[in-house]
């Protein structure tokens, strides 16, 4: 509820919904494919446990973001929700603006961020070292080629892109020639190759 309350004072923030099990949030976002970014706790009350639920959002609902909020700061679970597709992952006794600033990050394509009461030097030994943990970052996308890349990573045609993200084929053929342009490559196989390689989307 305090997190709701925080949230909805934030004018660019729309609109905020709870759910309490795994059921329920797949549910939600069936319902509400508009829906930006869910905010994911480890500890579920249901079926199975948030880092899993990571997993289901990330392969049923591409074009939503995800953090993780947890009181849990353990290395594995850190290094599983990102890879199971999490933007960021914040401890729970993370001041509250923290928390609004790291929603609004994500939201707008921005990751990975780590909370601030979380060791910065554990998180780089669990990554590899700071040069892996760098790579997993977007190289300058928008929020949006994100969008273009990941769908185009888990087999979406141009298509059904423009349905998934209500833009026109040529927008999406636009953003396409953006991401191959930033990446220096000349061909969208290639981008997703070197995307999945870094991180910065999954399979």
């Amino acid at each position: 509820m305090g997190l709701k309350l925080a949230l909805g004072a934030e004018k660019a923030i729309g609109p905020i919904a709870s759910v309490s099990t795994p059921g329920a949030a797949v549910a939600y976002l069936n319902a509400h494919p508009e829906t930006a970014l869910a905010v994911v706790d480890i500890t579920l009350e249901a079926e199975t446990d948030g880092l899993t639920l990571l997993g289901i959002i990330r392969d049923a609902f591409p074009t939503v973001r995800t953090l993780v909020l947890s009181h849990y700061k353990n290395p594995a679970y850190i290094l599983r929700a990102i890879t199971s597709g999490a933007s960021a992952y914040l401890a729970k006794d993370s001041a509250p603006e923290s928390i609004v600033q790291a929603i609004t990050d994500v939201a707008q394509g921005r990751c990975l961020f780590f909370g601030e009461t979380i060791d910065a030097d554990k998180i780089t030994r669990i990554f590899g070292g700071k040069e892996k943990l760098e790579a997993r970052k977007p190289q300058g996308l928008t929020p949006r080629e994100l969008d273009v890349l990941q769908l185009t990573t888990s087999g979406y045609s141009n298509g059904q892109i423009a349905a998934a993200l209500e833009i026109s084929l040529n927008t999406v053929d636009s953003y396409k020639e953006r991401i191959k342009g930033k990446f220096g490559l000349d061909s969208m196989v290639e981008c997703v190759a070197h995307a999945v390689a870094k991180g910065i989307v999954t399979v």
